[in-house]
């Protein structure tokens, strides 16, 4: 019986002295600010590992985005490198077309029989400057008992080189709407592919009869080669024809 009465004592102490210390804890965290402060903070304080695991995570962030960065970075300059690369490929087969149409145009040109005397050769055609004077028609004639007709222009170069002809002069060109008026054409039946070459103002009509094209000399020096107009096809002035030698057997 003594023992039993010991062991109940010794249970009722330690749970009055355990209760007592949990009162005294709880005037101490009201009375005593400091105190609650410096419990809070102990209970907020993380183990170091996981210390650790926020600042390894944090790092392998910081490492993700330096990579990304380097790899923008790098990525820019291969990029541009390949677009040159597809340039400088384009511009090599561009190189290698022109190159292969020379070469045909140059063959082309070397099978082509020589031009007659007195004429001059651009490319494929051979020109005639007349030495005298006649009218639309009968300079048209001409052009043909030579095997030829009045000269027709379909580009800038042939334009700029008809203009070395002769400095300060003009003559007829094979362009007219004498079938009808206003409907320009050339000698083959054409209607020409460009109206560039018109003089300001013109086609005018301007004597009521102009129906053939004359070509004026003019300065190139502002890269104006505006130099046609219309006129009666009665006038006197100088022609030019125009023709392309056969192929010599």
């Amino acid at each position: 019986m003594e023992i039993e009465e010991d062991i109940y004592a010794n249970v009722e102490e330690v749970c009055v002295k355990g209760y007592g210390d949990l009162a005294a804890g709880y005037e101490t965290l009201h009375q005593s600010p400091q105190a609650g402060t410096r419990l809070k903070h102990g209970n907020q304080n993380s183990p170091p590992w996981r210390l650790a695991t926020i600042s390894l995570g944090l790092l392998c962030v910081l490492l993700l985005i330096t990579i990304i960065s380097l790899s923008v970075h790098y990525d820019e300059p291969y990029n541009e490198l390949s677009r040159l690369q597809t340039s400088y490929n384009n511009l090599t087969e561009e190189k290698l077309q022109l190159q292969r149409t020379v070469s045909e145009q140059e063959k082309k040109i070397s099978e082509l029989g020589p031009c007659p005397d007195g004429w001059r050769r651009i490319r494929c055609s051979c020109y005639y400057l007349s030495n005298n004077s006649k009218t639309w028609s009968e300079s048209r004639q001409d052009c043909r008992e030579r095997g030829a007709d009045l000269v027709i222009i379909n580009s800038r170069e042939e334009q700029k080189f008809l203009n070395k002809l002769g400095e300060k002069m003009y003559f007829w060109i094979g362009l007219t709407d004498s079938e009808k008026e206003g409907s320009w054409k050339w000698v083959d039946g054409t209607t020409p592919t460009t109206t560039q070459f018109w003089r300001e103002g013109e086609p005018n009509n301007a004597q009521g009869d102009e129906n053939c094209a004359v070509f004026n000399s003019f300065s190139d020096n502002l890269g104006n080669i505006q130099s046609w107009n219309d006129q009666p096809c009665s006038l006197l002035i100088h022609w030019v024809c125009n023709y392309t030698p056969k192929v010599s057997s």
